[in-house]
C-alpha cells in the first residue's frame, strides 16, 4: 500500500513540476552523482565568465528526525494534497512511539512528535516535500 501511494504521489508531483528542478535525492534518475556533475558545470562556467560562485552545503545529518508533522501536512495541502490520501498520510505519521534498546534491556515506549519514519517507502518522498523550498530561500 504505502509503495503504491509513494508511486502516484511521485508521479502527481513530477507531473506538475512541483519538485524543484535542482532536487536530485530520491527522484528517479536523479543522484547525488548527477548533483555533483550538475554542480561542476555551473562552476566551471562561472570560472569561465569570471562570475563569483558562492557554495552552501547542508549536513541532513538527523533530517529526517526533524520533520515538524504539523509544517508537512501544510505544506502536503499546499502542494494538492487533499482528502482521502491526506487523511491516510495523517494516519501514517500519527500514533507513532519508539523505544532504545541496548543489549537485551528496552527502555519505556514514547511519542514520536516529528519525524518521517525511516525505513519506510514514503519517508524519503515526505522529507522530500518538507525541504522541496529550501533552494527558494537564497535564490
Amino acid at each position: 500500500m504505502e509503495r503504491v501511494i509513494n508511486n502516484e504521489i511521485l508521479d502527481y508531483l513530477l507531473k506538475n513540476n512541483l519538485i524543484t528542478k535542482h532536487q536530485h535525492g530520491f527522484i528517479q534518475k536523479k543522484s547525488t552523482c548527477t548533483n555533483l556533475l550538475e554542480c561542476l558545470n555551473n562552476w566551471c562556467f562561472n570560472m569561465q565568465a569570471k562570475l563569483v560562485s558562492d557554495v552552501i552545503y547542508f549536513d541532513f545529518k538527523k533530517a529526517f528526525d526533524s520533520v515538524s508533522h504539523n509544517k508537512l501536512l501544510i505544506k502536503l495541502k499546499a502542494y494538492g494534497i487533499y482528502n482521502n490520501l491526506f487523511d491516510w498520510i495523517t494516519a501514517f505519521l500519527s500514533n507513532r512511539k519508539q523505544t532504545v534498546r541496548v543489549c537485551n534491556i528496552s527502555s519505556h515506549f514514547v511519542p514520536v512528535m516529528s519525524g518521517v519514519p525511516q525505513g519506510s517507502v514514503l519517508g524519503p518522498t515526505l522529507f522530500l516535500l518538507f525541504i522541496n523550498d529550501v533552494r527558494d530561500i537564497f535564490w
